[in-house]
This record gives C-alpha cells, structure tokens and sequence, in this order.
C-alpha cells in the first residue's frame, strides 16, 4: 500500500486527497462515533478505508456480500444493531459503503449521512 505522499487527485496534484479517502474523513466528522468505515466499488475493490484494523476493507467486503446472500437481490442498505456496535451498508450507483459506529448513534441520520456521502462521491468519480 502506498504512502499518503504517493496519493494524487483527480487532477494529479499531489495536494488534492483521493476523493474516497476525503469522503471518509468527511463523515468521520459528521459521525463522531464512526469506527470503522470502507467504500468499495463494482468490482469489489475498496476504495477507501477508515480503519486501525488493517483487514478492515477485506471484511466489509465479506459484510457486503453476507447480506446479498441472504436474498435474490443487491442490497440498498442494512442496519445490524449489536450490544457492542451499529452497522450500516448503504449503496449508491456502483459504490457500497460499508460502517461500525458505537451503539447509540440516530441511526436515520447516519444512514442519511452515509448516502449523501456516497452520492457526492458517485457524482464527483462520475459513479464509478
């Protein structure tokens, strides 16, 4: 994995963050008791992570594909509630995002949140 310093925006300047990972640091601000957090795309590759757990990105991805399993279609968006922790998954166009936050966060907000986040993502990458 590439150091920070190797990241370039859209543009190419080295001073413009991944636009996934700025998302992800947007959030964070909006959600306080955000966690974790992964963005991954169509092909089932992150985009970014939020996470100390480096397999993070690796177990969302097994998140995403447990609750599509669990029906005959994608999944626009789950809740899970533990005694521990709230998940969320919300996809938006070809981009699922995929978070842990503490347990008593307003879940319609951050669900709310989360999908707006991810719709000026899918709008800035052109949805990819």
């Amino acid at each position: 994995m590439a150091d920070d310093s190797d990241k370039t925006g859209p543009a190419g300047d080295a001073d413009q963050p991944d636009p996934a990972d700025r998302v992800l640091e947007e959030l964070a601000e909006l959600e306080p008791e955000l966690r974790a957090a992964a963005i991954i795309g169509a092909d089932n590759t992150t985009r970014a992570v939020r996470s100390d757990d480096p397999g993070w990105g690796d177990d969302a991805i097994a998140l995403l594909r447990a609750v599509d399993s669990a029906g005959d279609r994608t999944v626009d968006s789950a809740h899970i509630a533990t005694e521990q922790a709230e998940v969320f998954v919300v996809r938006e166009g070809e981009l699922s995002l995929v978070a842990v936050t503490g347990r008593f966060v307003l879940a319609s907000l951050t669900g709310f949140d989360m999908r707006m986040s991810l719709r000026d993502l899918a709008a800035e990458v052109g949805g990819a």
